[in-house]
């Protein structure tokens, strides 16, 4: 084996174990780290792609380290194991959620850790494969093939989209039924994919340009950015938005599509989130306001849906919908109390 495994604990004799069961299985260089925060500042500018997180690390949970992990590393997958003796529901929930790619519960046995290695290998030899396909169609962008280049990155786009979507939901029925390996691997197989037609994406905007099709170069790029801000990569779904709007003013805010998805799910607290980071690229648009008063509205939050359903009318005192919820929060209409003082709530 030629892959370099970082191991992150902080216990001396369980790293010498993790490391022993490792060489029996080939894997003999390994990398120690017992700060999560240290371990995370090298991972983000150096090559790994298995990660090993046992029991602890100094400086995080396991979860805030995972979580971490795959904020940094976002472009590429990463196998990330845990080894824990705990078994509680809470923390495995905990770990699944932060984006772990197995866990592994103490005591175990070698052939554990092998099962769990050997589905590294096979998932970073698929996205290879597919990383390799979306390549050789940027080859041919370069190259001025935009034909060749479209019917490659579509193939892409239409097997990975599929199958990252049926993964997920086939990740949540396992977590129904409590069969947490199977949830975790099925997760990560739909997050692998993600990251493949993302790129798939970008690929097909870049190519759409190139023939003078800027109506699809939008759609394409929305669609990179819709992605993108699943993954909450900020930094990326603005660059993309920013392009966007040169061609489409009144184009759809990703993460404010992202808020509404989550909002209809019922996930509130994570709408809300995705509102905040709709707010950063578009500050002015008063439908994300009342959006996000909508979502703190639902979470039982009145407070804060009042000071956004002000912003909203603020920038737009004819939006028929915000008027509706000030009466239904305040009992009065906005005429009335138009010029009333407020803050925006913390994080605005």
């Amino acid at each position: 084996m030629t892959d370099l495994v970082f191991v992150a604990t902080s216990q001396d004799s369980l790293f010498q174990e993790t490391r022993d069961h490792l060489a029996k299985l080939g894997y003999s260089n390994c990398a120690r780290f017992s700060s999560g925060k240290a371990a995370v500042e090298f991972i983000k500018f150096n090559p790994a792609r298995i990660i090993i997180v046992d029991t602890e690390v100094e400086d995080l949970t396991i979860a805030e380290f995972v979580s971490a992990l795959r904020e940094v590393r976002q472009a590429e997958y990463l196998h990330i194991l845990v080894i824990s003796a705990e078994r509680a529901e809470e923390f495995v929930l905990g770990v699944i959620s932060a984006g772990c790619s197995g866990l592994v519960l103490r005591p175990y046995n070698l052939s554990a850790l092998e099962k769990h290695m050997a589905q590294s290998r096979k998932m970073v030899q698929t996205q290879d494969s597919d990383r390799e396909t979306v390549e050789q169609a940027e080859t041919l962008i370069v190259q001025g093939r935009y034909e060749d280049a479209i019917g490659d990155l579509t193939l892409v786009v239409n097997q990975e989209d599929e199958q990252a979507s049926r993964l997920f939901f086939r990740g949540c029925q396992f977590l129904v039924d409590k069969k947490w390996s199977d949830a975790i691997q099925a997760f990560n197989q739909s997050l692998a994919r993600n990251q493949t037609f993302i790129k798939a994406y970008e690929g097909l905007a870049q190519a759409y340009l190139g023939k003078n099709d800027t109506d699809r170069y939008r759609h394409y790029l929305q669609k990179a950015a819709e992605e993108y801000a699943k993954l909450n990569n900020f930094a990326k779904v603005k660059k993309i938005f920013v392009e966007i709007v040169k061609y489409d003013i009144n184009a759809p805010n990703p993460y404010n599509t992202l808020g509404i998805r989550l909002r209809q799910e019922k996930q509130y607290k994570e709408a809300i989130q995705a509102y905040f980071q709709a707010v950063q690229l578009s500050p002015k648009d008063e439908n994300i306001h009342y959006n996000m008063a909508k979502a703190y509205f639902c979470d039982a939050q009145p407070e804060n849906a009042l000071e956004c359903i002000k912003l909203a009318l603020g920038l737009s005192p004819e939006h028929i919908e915000a008027l509706k919820m000030y009466r239904l929060l305040t009992g009065i209409s906005w005429e009335d109390n138009s010029n009333a003082p407020f803050q925006p709530p913390k994080g605005m």
